[in-house]
C-alpha cells in the first residue's frame, strides 16, 4: 500500500515538471520589446527608415577666353578676376542660371554678353575693340592745320588709311573716311570755275593737285559719282594744258596744216566727255570741251557746245567769249559780234573779248573794228591774243605797209603766247608765213 502511493506522488510529480517544461519552452522562445517585454510573435518588426541623402546642386566651369589677354572679368556685376597672359579664366561650381558676363580693359571698349548656363557651350570668346578716341583727336587736330594728304607726314589720309587697315569694320572710321573725302574735294568747284573763268592764272601744279585730291578722296569712297566726274575733268584739263604747252598741230581736216600730234586733244576731249557722262551738270566739262572742238577745227559743234554754256552759266564772260570764237571760226561773223559783245559787257576789262569783238567787226566790214582791237592791248598789254587780231586784222589789207606791220604783230603775239594758253602758236606761225610769203 505504502508502494502504490509512493508511485503515485512520483507519477503525478512527473507530470507537474513535463506540464512546467511545455508551458516555460515557448516562453523562452519570445523576443523582447524595448521594455524588456515579450513582443506579440504575430506582429512584424517595424521596417527601418531609409537614410535622407541632401540632392548636391548641378554646376557647371565657365571658361572665358579674352583678346587682349588680361582683361578684368565681372558676373552680373561683380569683380570675380583677370585673365592670364594667354587671355584665359576658369570659374568653377557656377550654378545653372542666367549671368551678365563682362570683360573690360583700359584703353578697349567693354564687351557685355548673357549667358544662359547648361545650356550654351561653358566657353565664351571676347574679343575687345580698342578705344578710338585718340586716333579722333589726332584726325581733328590734322584737319584743323590743314595736313589732308602727303607728302608731308602725319597727315589725315595717312591715318584714316592706316586706321581702315586695322579696323576695317569700325564705324568710327566709315565716319573718319566720309569726312576726310568730302574735306579733300571741298576746294574743288572753285578750281574748277576758274579754269572756264580764268583758264590761264591757273597753273599746272594747280591742275596735278587738284587731280591728286580727286584721286585719294577716291580711295576713301569710291562709288562718288560727283568726285569720279571731276577727276575726269581734271585729267582733261591737264592733257589739254600739256598739249597747249607742247604747242601740238592739229592734223589735217581738223583746223592745221597735218602736222604734230592728236593724243593731247583728243585724250582731253575723251576726259571731258567721260566727265560729262558721269555730270553732266558740271558746266566746266561743257565749256573745255567746246574749246577742244574750237581748237581742233569742229566749229559747229563747238558753237552748239557753247550755247549750252552760255545758257547754264549766262554771267560767264569767258563762255561768250568762246561762243563769238566759235561763231567767227564758221564764218558767222555778225553772230560773233554779239558774242564778242556780250562778254565784254560782263567784264569790261577782259582783253580777248575786245580785242575778238574789233576783228569779228573788221571781217563783218567795219573799219573802225581796229580800235576795239587798240583798246584790247592797252587793257591788257600781255594780252597775246590781242596781238594776234591786230596782226590777222593787218594781214587783211592790200598795203604792203600793213603787211610789215602784221609780220611784227604775229612774231610778238608768238613770243607772248610761249605756253600757247591763249591760242596755238602753230596756227600763228602758219599766218606768219603767209605774209612773209606775200611780202616777197
Amino acid at each position: 500500500m505504502l508502494h502504490n502511493r509512493s508511485f503515485l506522488t512520483a507519477f503525478i510529480f512527473s507530470i507537474l515538471v513535463t506540464g512546467l517544461l511545455v508551458v516555460a519552452a515557448p516562453a523562452s522562445n519570445l523576443a523582447q520589446d524595448p521594455t524588456g517585454r515579450p513582443s506579440d510573435p504575430k506582429k512584424k518588426p517595424p521596417k527601418a527608415k531609409p537614410t535622407k541623402t541632401e540632392p548636391q546642386p548641378v554646376t557647371i566651369t565657365l571658361t572665358v577666353l579674352t583678346d587682349p589677354p588680361e582683361s578684368a572679368v565681372f558676373i552680373n556685376g561683380e569683380d570675380r578676376g583677370v585673365t592670364n597672359t594667354e587671355g584665359k579664366v576658369q570659374f568653377e561650381k557656377l550654378a545653372l542660371g542666367h549671368y551678365n558676363i563682362e570683360v573690360r580693359k583700359d584703353g578697349f571698349n567693354s564687351v557685355t554678353r548673357g549667358f544662359e548656363a547648361g545650356t550654351e557651350a561653358p566657353t565664351l570668346v571676347f574679343k575687345l575693340e580698342p578705344k578710338l578716341d585718340d586716333y579722333i583727336k589726332e584726325f581733328n587736330s590734322l584737319l584743323g592745320a590743314g595736313k589732308l594728304a602727303g607728302p608731308e607726314s602725319p597727315n589725315a589720309l595717312e591715318l584714316v588709311t592706316k586706321l581702315a587697315t586695322s579696323y576695317p569694320n569700325r564705324p568710327e572710321v566709315s565716319t573718319l573716311k566720309t569726312l576726310l573725302a568730302a574735306k579733300l574735294v571741298e576746294g574743288l568747284p572753285a578750281v574748277i570755275t576758274q579754269t572756264a573763268t580764268n583758264w590761264r592764272a591757273v597753273t599746272r601744279d594747280q591742275l596735278v593737285a587738284a587731280l591728286d585730291a580727286t584721286t585719294n578722296s577716291l580711295a576713301l569712297k569710291k562709288d562718288d559719282v560727283r568726285t569720279k566726274a571731276q577727276a575726269a575733268y581734271f585729267r582733261g584739263a591737264i592733257a589739254l594744258r600739256d598739249w597747249q604747252a607742247g604747242g601740238a598741230v592739229p592734223p589735217k581736216g581738223d583746223g592745221g596744216d597735218g602736222g604734230g600730234s592728236v593724243a593731247g586733244p583728243a585724250a582731253a576731249r575723251t576726259e571731258f566727255e567721260n566727265a560729262l557722262k558721269l555730270d553732266e551738270t558740271l558746266v566746266a566739262a561743257w565749256y573745255q570741251l567746246g574749246v577742244v572742238l574750237i581748237a581742233t577745227g569742229d566749229a559747229a559743234a563747238a558753237e552748239t557746245t557753247m550755247i549750252k554754256v552760255t545758257t547754264a552759266e549766262p554771267r560767264w564772260g569767258s563762255a561768250q567769249n568762246a561762243l563769238g570764237w566759235a561763231y567767227y571760226a564758221g564764218g558767222k561773223f555778225p553772230d560773233a559780234v554779239v558774242a564778242y559783245r556780250k562778254a565784254s559787257e560782263i567784264d569790261p576789262n577782259n582783253a580777248a573779248a575786245v580785242a575778238g569783238l574789233g576783228l569779228a567787226r573788221i571781217m563783218k566790214g567795219e573799219k573802225d573794228g581796229i580800235k576795239d582791237i587798240d583798246r584790247a592791248i592797252k587793257l591788257d598789254p600781255n594780252s597775246a591774243v590781242a596781238h594776234l587780231n591786230l596782226a590777222i586784222a593787218l594781214s587783211q589789207s592790200k598795203s604792203k605797209r600793213d603787211w610789215t606791220r602784221a609780220e611784227e604783230e604775229f612774231k610778238k603775239a608768238i613770243q607772248m603766247n610761249s605756253q600757247n594758253l591763249e591760242f596755238q602758236n602753230s596756227s600763228a606761225e602758219k599766218m606768219l608765213a603767209e605774209v612773209q610769203k606775200r611780202k616777197k
